[in-house]
């Protein structure tokens, strides 16, 4: 064997474990009967259904909030949500998985890894951060616009005081509270 062949079987080994990592640990969390682990991205497991089952909010809302998970990671975005820090709702913020096709949804810099384009940072009470804010570019008021009507599709209402603050409907309105994720 060609001395360089090595590390090209290596690397084509890797990407098919890869590959076969997903439906493995998809089957494993139906197989366990977890929902929250039923993701088909192992490092979505990590980053946003950790979030989302630490929460003492309830099933629903968690399994809601997976649901809204699974279609964000199909449209190269991740999904954190988080209990706020009063229990008056959900923080939310979007992360950019895969720019291509993140840039057919949402718009902005879309670089992987940064965060979505929404004026103002997630879980920090601020200046602007209220949902109906005036005022800035034509692509943050979209996503803005985006990310509520992708909420409320999966039965959660913004909170009027945030547009990072999601409440899941029949659980009451979100109460305009303050929350500082950055002092966690």
């Amino acid at each position: 064997m060609h001395r360089f062949a090595f590390p090209v079987v290596k690397a084509r080994l890797a990407a098919r474990a890869l590959r076969w990592s997903a439906p493995c640990a998809l089957l494993w969390a139906v197989c366990m009967g977890s929902p929250q682990a039923a993701v088909a991205n192992p490092q979505l497991a990590h980053a946003s259904v950790a979030r989302i089952a630490a929460c003492e909010g309830s099933v629903a809302a968690r399994t809601a909030l997976q649901r809204v998970a699974h279609e964000l990671e199909a449209q190269g975005l991740e999904l954190k949500a988080s209990c706020a820090a009063t229990g008056s709702g959900w923080v939310v913020q979007v992360l950019v998985i895969d720019g291509v096709k993140a840039s057919k949804v949402v718009r902005g810099p879309l670089a992987d890894g940064l965060e979505v384009d929404m004026g103002t940072p997630a879980g920090v009470a601020l200046a602007g951060a209220e949902a109906g804010a005036q005022g800035f570019s034509p692509d943050v008021e979209f996503n803005r616009q985006w990310l509520r009507a992708t909420m409320a599709r999966h039965q959660f209402d913004n909170a009027s005081d945030a547009w990072w603050r999601f409440a899941q409907r029949g659980q009451g309105a979100a109460p305009g509270a303050e929350t500082d994720m950055a002092a966690r």
